[in-house]
């Protein structure tokens, strides 16, 4: 072989050997562990201080089986759609807040009308809520035709039959006045909902 062949083998060879060394050092990495003054256990690449007097332990860590760090698992991919679905959305959930309180207030005072409208229109008796009273009278009133003059001693007394309300009738309006206080009641509790509620 060649002597010029021979130098290039040789200058391969040596270089595939540093190569080998570094590849086999950069492989393996030397840690200290020792236990400070203070209790607490110490790691470094560097040994402590000459002025040490402790125990050091020596470690080998192998370098290529360590830095390849495992990779991380991923957190699952969540659709836009349903992080918007549970994100609170405050604005809305005030709106609708607000139209049920509205709703609740109209109610209350839709009662409130149909009361008093059932007041108002029940003033007058019905057939079966009067009867016929005999009234007496000092003078004979207009337009009474069926009057009847009863003597008392040296005077007269006049009694006309008149129509009247019965206890019938008494109850029902106080049923209705009822009902309109109580509607009013349910109003004024709305109201007061309603402002708490936006306020």
């Amino acid at each position: 072989m060649p002597k010029g062949a021979e130098r290039g083998l040789a200058r391969c060879a040596a270089i595939a050997a540093l190569l080998a060394i570094g590849v086999a050092h950069a492989d393996v990495r030397t840690l200290y562990r020792w236990t400070d003054a203070q209790g607490r256990v110490q790691y470094s690449d560097k040994p402590p201080p000459a002025s040490f007097k402790g125990e050091i332990t020596r470690i080998e860590v192998e370098t290529d089986s360590n830095t390849s760090a495992a990779e991380a698992p991923r957190a699952p991919r969540v659709a836009p759609d349903v992080l918007k679905d549970v994100t609170p959305d405050l604005n809305k959930a005030r709106r609708e807040k607000r139209a049920k309180l509205e709703e609740g207030v109209r109610q209350a005072q839709k009662k409130v009308a149909e009361a008093k409208a059932a007041l108002e229109q029940g003033v007058e008796p019905k057939d079966d809520e009067q009867g016929v009273i005999q009234r007496r009278y000092a003078k004979a009133p207009a337009g009474k035709t069926n009057c009847r003059v009863i003597p008392e001693g040296d005077k007269k007394a006049i009694i006309c039959p008149a129509i009247t309300p019965n206890e019938q009738y008494y109850e029902r309006q106080k049923s209705l006045e009822e009902g309109l206080r109580a509607a009013q009641q349910e109003l004024d509790e709305a109201e007061r909902a309603y402002r708490r509620g936006v306020d």
